[in-house]
């Protein structure tokens, strides 16, 4: 018995103190968990002479052990949740979540760990609320020192459940540290951070092409030194104002690359702050360079310039070809008869056609001028009811042309004044109303005419037709220049443009509703006020 109590002997706090201090000595956080394991085995083989130990480590991958040389470990302890005595978890501060998970289980009485162990006991490595393994005891008899055992090594499987924290903490920071450089390095966008000290600290592969300049020539740097003449000043004061916690928009800088071509860019500004202090130790201005979408932009303005001007020319060559033709050739008709001898009765009809002829071309060509350069804005307050009397006063002579029109005037009393141009206002009433008495059929039609406050601060106008309405497929195309849905010929195909051109100038809304074969609703709204 003296020789089995001389095997289980138990340190003294000396060697156990010398023990942990030589622990704290070795383990650091570039080995791996296994080493880790492993030193703290052979310290506790060595203090804890005459048992069984075995360290087993929770991994996602499963439980990996560290036993002592030869000692068989059963099949239960390596499969299953931890199965610990709740008195092995008194004196921890494990996160009921990990019990309600079934990653530990509680039970009266353990599974053995060792094949040849009668007795013994597990301490769980629990760290930061979370479990990270066991650490078991075992005996091949009854021991009477295991209950001091489990004293004394509970601070040492402190101790390792700290370090495997620590360690699995640096590792996934390690983890996240490579997987933001990479990000930082390859992505494409410039990106450079700078220090309180202005000194540059990321000075990433991008900003790198651009500038002809290698992220070692610039690390460590002052970044004002790097900053060109012109603007650096300026992104330097607004650098510094979201270091002092004042945060702003987005800055643009103009800067030379390295072939000397100047070159457009756009900067965000990130603010680092320290975890302990809070205040403000690193900036991270992320940047684009903008010089090539704007070369794109300036290429597709310019490419739609001449699209529109391909379009204009198409259309003044049909809308002015017709008519020319027409007047061509009976002004040459006219003039050989008129050399053989007097003009007839059927005379008068041609006559009439080359003067509708010339008509046509001249209200054509006062359509395009006003579409092409409309007149100066001279804005005033306008009366829209004022402007829709005026303005049927000009359609007279389209309303009794078509003849039968059933016209209802609808206008709302008190109407706030619209804030524009009056002629031109006038003029989309003048284009509403010929639009919707052309769409009526040959016998005529209701067409309303109605004014209405419906939301506050503005005044609309409807025109509204019982005609042949405008099928889907052309709603989307009605407002476009030289686009027509008249087969008669007559139209310019530039009212409906030059209306939506005066509504947008005027800060307004058009829209349109239309059923085919049974009407069209114009609404035309204007900002406007209450006159004191």
């Amino acid at each position: 018995m003296d020789e089995l109590e001389a095997t289980l002997a138990r340190p003294t706090a000396a060697s156990l103190l010398d023990g942990v201090l030589q622990l704290g000595r070795e383990i650091h956080l570039e080995m791996d968990e296994r080493t880790l394991a492993a030193k703290f085995h052979a310290t506790l083989a060595a203090l804890f002479s005459g048992r069984l130990i075995a360290i087993r480590i929770e991994t996602a991958a499963g439980r990996q052990v560290v036993a002592t040389a030869g000692e068989v470990i059963t099949g239960e302890a390596l499969v299953g949740p931890l199965v610990l005595k709740p008195r092995s978890l008194q004196k921890t501060k494990l996160d009921p979540a990990v019990v309600d998970a079934g990653r530990v289980q509680i039970a009266a009485a353990t599974p053995p760990v060792f094949t040849r162990a009668r007795a013994g006991f597990s301490i769980p490595l629990v760290a930061g609320g979370d479990i990270y393994g066991a650490l078991d005891v075992g005996y091949t008899h009854d021991p009477a020192v295991a209950d001091d055992d489990e004293d004394m090594l509970i601070p040492i499987a402190n101790q390792l459940s700290v370090a495997l924290r620590n360690f699995r903490l640096h590792a996934e920071a390690r983890l996240l540290r490579d997987m933001l450089g990479g990000l930082v390095e390859h992505a494409d966008a410039l990106i450079v951070g700078v220090g309180r000290d202005w000194r540059i600290t990321v000075f990433n592969r991008a900003l790198a092409r651009l500038t002809g300049r290698e992220p070692s020539e610039a690390v460590g740097r002052d970044l004002r030194q790097l900053l060109p003449e012109a603007d650096g000043p300026r992104l330097v004061a607004y650098m510094s104002d979201f270091f002092a916690g004042r945060t702003r928009g987005s800055i643009h800088i103009d800067f030379p690359d390295r072939t000397g071509r100047q070159v457009r860019t756009v900067w965000n500004i990130a603010a680092v702050r320290d975890a302990a202090t809070g205040r403000i130790d690193q900036l991270v201005a992320v940047g684009q360079d903008r010089t090539r979408l704007l070369s794109l932009e300036r290429q597709i303005i310019q490419a739609e310039k001449l699209a529109t001007l391909g379009e204009l020319a198409a259309g003044v060559v049909h809308e002015l070809g017709n008519p020319l033709t027409a007047i061509t050739v009976y002004a040459d008709y006219l003039m050989k008869k008129v050399e053989r001898g007097p003009l007839d009765g059927g005379d008068a009809e041609k006559l009439r056609r080359i003067l509708e002829g010339a008509e046509r071309i001249l209200n054509f060509s006062r359509s395009l001028v006003q579409y092409a350069a409309p007149a100066p804005m001279e804005s005033g307050y306008v009366a829209l009811n004022d402007a829709v009397r005026q303005a049927l006063f000009f359609c007279e002579h389209v309303l009794v042309e078509r003849g039968g029109v059933d016209l209802r005037v609808e206008l709302a009393e008190s109407l706030p004044a619209v804030v524009g141009v009056r002629g031109q206002i006038t003029q989309v009433v003048i284009n509403l109303v010929t639009n919707a008495v052309q769409a009526l059929p040959a016998g005529g039609g209701r067409l309303r005419v109605a004014t209405a406050p419906p939301i506050p601060g503005t005044a609309t106008l409807t025109v509204e037709d019982e005609g042949s309405g405008i099928a889907a497929d052309d709603l989307e195309r009605i407002f476009e220049p030289f686009y027509t849905t008249k087969s008669d010929g007559k139209g310019s195909g530039l009212g409906l443009s030059v209306v939506r051109s005066i509504v947008e100038r005027h800060a307004g809304k058009i829209a349109v509703d239309s059923v085919l074969g049974r009407g069209t609703i114009f609404t035309v709204s204007f900002p406007a006020r209450v006159l004191e």
